[in-house]
């Protein structure tokens, strides 16, 4: 059975912010998982905001594999301007 945990906008927006900071270089791999919840990446994951998918290691830690430059889709960009202002 797989357990469904709630995750507010904001915390799916600062995984968005996140991960676009990641994605452009801004931080590292390690930064993302300590800025970015597993559940959170999980929402970021279905929100159709990001095209990637997200993978728990028996570590602990995390995996993501995303679609390189394109991984933040239009909407994903059209939400950081409305975060960003």
């Amino acid at each position: 059975m797989e357990h469904v945990h709630s995750v507010s906008q904001d915390v799916i927006d600062s995984a968005l912010i996140a991960f676009s900071r990641f994605k452009i270089g801004e931080i590292k791999v390690f930064d993302l998982e300590s800025a970015m919840s597993y559940e959170a990446g999980q929402a970021l994951a279905r929100s159709g905001l990001v095209r990637f998918s997200i993978h728990k290691m028996p570590s602990g830690r995390y995996r993501i594999s995303d679609e390189g430059e394109n991984a933040i889709t239009e909407a994903g960009r059209a939400r950081l301007e409305v975060i960003r202002g």
